[in-house]
């Protein structure tokens, strides 16, 4: 996690600042739906996890809507060096376009050329587009640009990235609806079984998870398993969307772990309040994750719920009996 937040930080959010200087935002865009990434109100969490972080939204951004707009989507491919999105953002300016969104494609290596999806507001264009982009593409430090005119003129949508990719392993995206269908809709129709399951798929996706936690580990020289699981997987939970992990106790000998998770994005799902808690998948990934990196066959339940009227959702990790 180190080796990413030092790249992001020095090589890609300093640029961000001097470029939001540079940007006229469009006012009227409208970011349509929240996908699975779990959407927190402001506020601070248990001291337990930590004593100042705040928790924001992160729209994602794969389309946009704006009635009324005219968007073109570009795929940027330029080497990163400073000042470079502000000359970017200047050479828009000239020609009355909005730039509207930027989303980065990370790349694997530091150093290497970044792309960029970008959305540009032409309502008020000065002069074609085809201007616009024969003048960026003069810049030394540009590439490529690709342009692509939506089918409809005021929804802007990436078409240019696919698959997409975490680490080098492909991901889907499943908006929230989606998800409390495939939880609750399955627990509608089979009961308890669907319940069973659902900690099973859990359990599966969680070996695997174990398995790339692992070579993370290697990578970062982080070999005990009570580090990974504690260094690597707890807080990898939060950025794909699955909510905020905590460990609060986790040994070796005898295996245990005692986890929090806010804003756990199975229990969220829960229509009505619970008697029982309400998470099997997740409990079935912790379980999994835990087998993979302990060596041992693990099991996983809930203690607390926010389904029940917890404030947060607990769980116990331990060798199976």
């Amino acid at each position: 996690m180190n080796i990413i937040k030092n790249f992001m930080f020095s090589s890609i959010i300093s640029s961000l600042t001097t470029f939001a200087l540079d940007i006229v935002f469009n006012p009227f865009s409208l970011y349509l739906h929240s996908f699975l990434l779990i959407s927190f109100k402001r506020s601070v969490y248990d001291k337990a996890f930590c004593d100042t972080m705040e928790f924001e939204p992160f729209d994602i951004g794969r389309f946009l809507i704006a009635p009324g707009k005219k968007f073109h989507c570009l795929l940027i491919e330029a080497e990163l060096m400073p000042g470079a999105l502000a000359k970017l953002a200047s050479i828009a300016a000239e020609y009355g376009v909005k730039i509207s969104y930027v989303s980065y494609s990370m790349p694997r290596k530091y150093g290497e050329p970044v792309k960029a999806i970008v959305f540009i507001d032409v309502t008020d264009a000065s002069a074609p587009i085809e201007q616009l982009l024969e003048e960026a593409r003069k810049l030394e430090f540009v590439k490529e640009i690709r342009d692509a005119k939506p089918e409809v003129e005021s929804f802007a949508l990436d078409v240019f990235s696919f698959p997409l990719v975490i680490d080098g392993h492909r991901v889907i995206i499943l908006r929230e609806d989606g998800i409390k269908g495939i939880i609750n809709g399955l627990r509608k129709r089979l009961g308890s079984a669907a319940e069973a399951i659902q900690y099973f798929l859990g359990f599966e996706a969680g070996l695997e998870f174990g398995k790339n936690h692992r070579k993370l580990g290697e990578k970062l020289g982080i070999r005990k398993a009570t580090e990974i699981f504690s260094k690597i997987s707890a807080p990898l939970f939060t950025p794909i969307g699955f909510g905020v992990m905590n460990i609060l106790e986790i040994n070796e000998n005898p295996p245990y772990a005692l986890i929090r998770v806010h804003g756990c994005f199975e229990c969220e799902c829960a229509t009505e309040k619970s008697d029982m808690p309400y998470s099997h998948l997740v409990r079935g990934m912790m379980a999994g994750a835990f087998t993979e990196l302990f060596g041992i066959e693990a099991t996983a339940r809930e203690i607390k719920c926010i389904a029940k009227g917890d404030p947060y959702c607990e769980f116990e990790v331990y060798p199976r009996k």
